[in-house]
C-alpha cells in the first residue's frame, strides 16, 4: 500500500456542522484496513464524541481550529485531533472516565468512557497552545 493510502488529514472549524467529514475519514480508513461496518461505526462514534468535546468544552461553543489526521502503520490505526483551545491539565482530567454501571448518569466523563470502551488507547497531551488527542485502535 502506498504511503498516500495510509494517511488522511483535514482542518476544520469547531463551530461548523462538519462531523460528516470526520465520519467519512474514519470510514475510508476503516475500509482500507479491512474493519467491519460495526467496528467502523463504533470508531466514528468515538471520533465524533471527541470532536464534540473539543467544540463544547475546549472552545466553549466558539469558533476554533481543529486539525485531524488519521494514519495506519502496521497493526495500528490512529486518529489524532489537535486543537488550539486552552490546554487541559491533568488535574482537570482526574476521575475520567466516570464509571457507568447503570446508575443515574451525571455530566462529566461519560464521553471519555465511551471513547475508551471503543478504542484501545486514548491519549492526551497538553501543549503550550492547545491539546493533542490520539485515539488508537490495534488491528488484531
Amino acid at each position: 500500500m502506498a504511503d498516500s493510502d495510509s494517511q488522511l488529514s483535514c482542518n476544520l472549524n469547531s463551530a461548523c456542522d462538519c462531523v460528516h467529514v470526520l465520519s467519512s475519514m474514519v470510514e475510508v480508513m476503516g475500509h482500507r484496513v479491512g474493519l467491519s461496518d460495526k467496528q467502523i461505526n463504533r470508531m466514528i462514534l468515538a471520533v465524533d464524541e471527541l470532536f464534540a468535546n473539543i467544540a463544547q468544552h475546549g472552545y466553549k461553543g466558539q469558533e476554533g481550529k481543529v486539525e485531524m489526521s488519521t494514519s495506519w502503520q502496521g497493526d495500528m490505526l490512529s486518529f489524532e485531533l489537535r486543537d488550539y483551545a486552552a490546554p487541559l491539565l491533568k488535574d482537570e482530567m482526574l476521575g475520567w472516565p466516570v464509571p457507568y454501571h447503570g446508575e443515574e448518569v451525571k455530566p462529566g466523563g461519560l464521553g471519555m468512557h465511551l471513547m475508551r470502551a471503543v478504542m484501545d488507547k486514548v491519549e492526551h497531551e497538553a501543549l503550550a497552545d492547545g491539546n493533542r488527542w490520539r485515539l488508537i485502535k490495534y488491528l488484531r
